[in-house]
């Protein structure tokens, strides 16, 4: 049975104003960390939709895209698989037109085990997964994933620090034990049961993608197949030629060790100030310690300088990932305890949820995308405060540049 998906032709949106011809119009989202929920909510602001992102389900949403930003990507198998059955279970209740699966473009995080238990939750019976976004050089061809014609795992994903990707062939990549795992072409049959992955060289793949869909699918990707489903259903929204003034006091928390970001902190080394040494060599920073650093970041605030707060990575010695992570919120915390801030601009999904759940904003109101994936939004617990979330890889926008 087809889905009531795309507009019908019978339904002129100009004259009524309508945008869909279902009961129900929410989208609902499920993203695996805060960056890539931002940048599929950072899409519907494109289309002219009224976006909600949150950390858990609002059962009072009236939102067209309801995003809801879990941080399954930095927490184990289990809890992962646990944090997407208690979401989804809580998105059914809504009914909403669609529920969106947003995963990592390159495969990385539990997966496969979320799906299944998504699957499960929401009485389905097979997944189709389209993570390639031909528009940022990233393919997947025959099963196996190119970044701008390079192999993945010979690109700098392969020394990712949680999930390192040894492998560029999609099923060699995943443990295939329960559910079956396929690759398929738009114009292959599909199975009736398991896991899809879709193979996508060019757009024109995408929108093939979006022909496919139907009522026993749960549908996931990346930003491309997202916009591609977005684009069949809603009129893009005229763009219009939008200066966007950060403000005063901006404060940028990097938390990627993409070599393009380290690159970017050190040449902007006056407004930097790293993590304590201390910390990185013992592996714990007392209370005097980051005292001491969240000072001395909010002085520099006080006189309207910008402050790039950052982790040197030839200092590392003990620290784990989450450490350094916990580190870094809870010093923003500080910061915000003794300074007001206009701009809270933070790099890294993992590092962007432990400082929001730090600072105690669960709610963010998408206002402006300001390229690719790097979308600004206001805190809603922190009406002052606006909060600007860039995925690792992707590049700073020209708004939020030092140099």
């Amino acid at each position: 049975m087809r889905w009531c998906w795309r507009l019908s032709r019978r339904c002129n949106w100009r004259k009524t104003g309508a945008r869909v011809c279902c009961p129900r119009k929410m989208i609902a989202v499920i993203a695996d960390d805060l960056t890539g929920a931002a940048e599929l909510g950072g899409i519907g602001l494109a289309y002219g939709l009224e976006v909600e992102l949150s950390v858990s389900v609002n059962p009072q949403s009236k939102a067209d895209l309801l995003v809801i930003a879990t941080d399954a990507r930095s927490v184990s198998e289990p809890e992962a698989v646990r944090e997407m059955t208690e979401v989804s279970r809580a998105l059914r209740e809504l009914k909403p037109l669609l529920i969106y699966k947003k995963i990592d473009s390159v495969l990385r995080g539990h997966i496969l085990a979320e799906t299944r238990a998504q699957l499960t939750v929401l009485g389905l019976t097979k997944a189709l997964l389209v993570p390639a976004n031909p528009a940022l050089g990233r393919t997947l061809v025959g099963g196996q994933y190119f970044v701008d014609g390079k192999p993945l795992h010979q690109t700098h994903f392969a020394h990712d620090p949680e999930f390192p990707v040894t492998d560029s062939d999609v099923l060699k990549r995943f443990k295939i034990t329960t559910e079956p795992v396929f690759v398929r072409n738009p114009s292959d049959a599909l199975p009736d049961r398991g896991v899809v992955f879709g193979n996508v060289e060019k757009w024109t793949d995408l929108q093939a993608w979006v022909e496919r869909i139907d009522h026993q699918t749960l549908l996931g990707g990346g930003f491309g197949f997202f916009t591609a489903l977005l684009d069949s259903r809603f009129p893009p929204k005229q763009k219009t030629a939008t200066l966007v003034a950060p403000g005063n006091t901006r404060l940028y928390v990097c938390g990627s060790a993409f070599k393009e970001s380290v690159d970017w902190v050190k040449k902007a080394v006056h407004s930097v100030q790293y993590m304590p040494k201390a910390r990185l060599k013992s592996g714990a920073l007392d209370e005097s310690n980051r005292t001491t650093w969240a000072t001395k970041i909010a002085e520099r605030l006080q006189r309207r300088k910008p402050v790039i707060m950052a982790i040197d990575p030839t200092a590392v010695e003990t620290s784990t990932t989450i450490q350094l992570r916990t580190d870094l919120a809870k010093t923003v915390r500080d910061v915000l305890n003794r300074t007001h801030i206009d701009e809270l601009i933070i790099e890294g999904g993992s590092t962007a949820s432990a400082v929001l759940r730090e600072i105690g904003v669960s709610r963010l109101a998408p206002v402006h995308e300001l390229a690719t994936g790097v979308v600004r939004s206001k805190a809603i617990e922190i009406p002052q405060l606006h909060v600007t979330v860039k995925p690792g890889s992707y590049r700073w926008p020209p708004e939020l540049g030092l140099f």
